[in-house]
């Protein structure tokens, strides 16, 4: 199939979707419950059950319009390299799948704190449903591994396309980079903050891209003849 500015809009669509449901679940969920004791993130997610259950749904849209944002990238950029492309694809799936794997750990602190007639009490729900949060945390960092691999070969494709400014490309490859050592900063050392600063390259390579494929598209004059 031939890549078309319809096409670019529809993956920058699927792209504003991922990247805004996912800062919504962050910010206005995971930044107002979550602190560093067990008894008031217990308090704080009983004051915003709503709120709560909100930002686990828009994770699980972020997961799934993470792996439909690539296969809208496959579709645009599979005349480049076939073989990259699926490999994007594949990174993706892995990626959203452990994603919606982890997010039963950010549901169950909600069973646990509005548990009735259990046979634990308060104070131990309250650990119990912090130890659920941290399990949640670092089953997102594996996933981010896969997000910062699939990225990769999209930028690689980006590179080689002509038909999207390689600028791009080049952000997502720093991406891969710095997605990667905040991994590796988060279990070593377990600093979220160093880690979600090395995220902040992504976060403007995210941006970047998916206003230009709102905005600009394709170059439809430099797409390869066999396209």
């Amino acid at each position: 199939m031939k890549p078309t500015k319809k096409s670019a809009r529809i993956a920058g669509l699927l792209f504003l979707l991922m990247v805004v449901s996912g800062l919504f679940a962050e910010l206005f969920f995971r930044q107002k419950v979550l602190t560093a004791d067990a008894t008031t993130t217990a308090a704080n997610l009983l004051a915003n059950m709503t709120l709560a259950r909100a930002g686990i749904v828009s994770d699980i849209v972020m997961a799934l319009s993470y792996l439909f944002t690539a296969i809208a990238l496959y579709r645009l950029l599979h005349t480049v390299d076939e073989g990259l492309a699926k490999l994007m694809v594949l990174f993706a799936a892995m990626g959203s799948v452990i994603l919606l794997v982890s997010f039963v750990g950010e549901y169950m602190p909600i069973v646990y704190v509005s548990a009735q007639n259990s046979a634990f009490t308060s104070a131990q729900l309250n650990e119990m449903a912090f130890f659920s949060f941290s399990t949640y945390e670092n089953g997102y960092m594996v996933g981010q591994v896969f997000f910062a691999l699939w990225v990769l070969p999209l930028g690689l494709l980006i590179c080689r396309s002509k038909f999207i400014p390689k600028f791009f490309g080049i952000l997502f490859v720093i991406e891969t980079i710095c997605g990667l050592i905040s991994v590796v900063v988060y279990f070593l050392q377990g600093s979220e903050t160093v880690a979600n600063l090395l995220l902040f390259p992504g976060t403007l390579a995210e941006f970047s891209l998916l206003f230009w494929l709102l905005i600009r598209g394709i170059n439809e004059k430099k797409l390869p003849a066999a396209a």
